[in-house]
């Protein structure tokens, strides 16, 4: 039976998925783990080719994913997704810094304090162990207090924080590598200040977890190639495709497209 009740409860019970929707969500997880990569070039067709996706359902979801400013279209070629760059990420904590200052302000009523609470304390659980489905599962609890909190701002703060959030995830997926993997700051400090109506103290502990990504984000830079530094910033100056699938293919989320352009 399906527990309404339960704090990880999705808002309707499942059921059937349309089937842009799938398309949707075939292609924002590829874009947000990278695994089409940042400036990669590519045609409908490729996709639908390569996720066995109808070519209506790609053109709704590629859309969607523009007004998001994950990808972009290309006159008479196709589609770019959006590079990263240092003045992209530069800019993007700048934003955040800026709009993640509203959450500080969030009122939250009886129910919406017992359930981010719930998962505060779930993803406590979840830092002191060290296994990789314990570190998945606490990224996406994460995430799910985020969301909850940016619901209870207006509609145009909810929408920037949802695209700031996602381009975070991407930047991260980007540049992740071995060992340096990034972990969020406990949530527990933010929820006290939140439940105490504290702004100033929970101005900060929003203000900690920007800074605490820009310093993950500079140690990633400092130990990168100096090639894939500049790796996106060159894919957006020239023309790459996606690679087709091969029985090798699934080798990580930043295996290359193929390129087509002509030199």
């Amino acid at each position: 039976m399906y527990d309404r009740s339960s704090p990880f409860a999705l808002p309707q019970p499942p059921g059937p998925i349309a089937k842009s929707a799938v398309a949707l969500q075939v292609l924002r997880h590829a874009v947000m783990t990278c695994e089409l990569a940042p400036g990669a070039a590519f045609s409908e067709i490729e996709i639908e080719t390569r996720y066995r996706l109808r070519r209506a359902g790609i053109r709704v979801a590629l859309q969607a994913l523009a007004a998001e400013g994950l990808v972009a279209p290309l006159p008479r070629q196709g589609w770019r997704v959006q590079p990263i760059t240092g003045a992209f990420i530069g800019g993007l904590i700048t934003a955040r810094r800026q709009t993640e200052a509203v959450i500080a302000h969030v009122e939250l009523n009886a129910r919406e304090r017992e359930r981010v609470h719930t998962l505060v304390m779930f993803t406590a659980t979840l830092a002191e162990r060290h296994d990789p489905q314990a570190f998945v599962t606490a990224r996406v609890t994460d995430r799910q207090i985020l969301d909850l909190l940016a619901d209870r701002t207006n509609w145009f703060h909810t929408k920037w924080l949802r695209e700031l959030w996602d381009q975070s995830q991407r930047v991260v997926s980007f540049l992740e590598s071995g060992e340096l993997q990034y972990r969020s700051l406990s949530r527990e400090g933010l929820f006290e200040a939140l439940a105490a109506s504290d702004h100033a103290r929970a101005t900060v502990e929003i203000l900690q977890e920007v800074d605490h990504f820009e310093a993950f984000v500079s140690r990633a830079l400092l130990r990168l190639p100096k090639a894939l530094v500049g790796l996106s910033q060159e894919r957006s100056t020239r023309r790459s495709r996606v690679q087709k699938p091969t029985r090798s293919a699934g080798k990580g989320a930043r295996d290359e497209p193929r390129s087509t352009a002509k030199s």
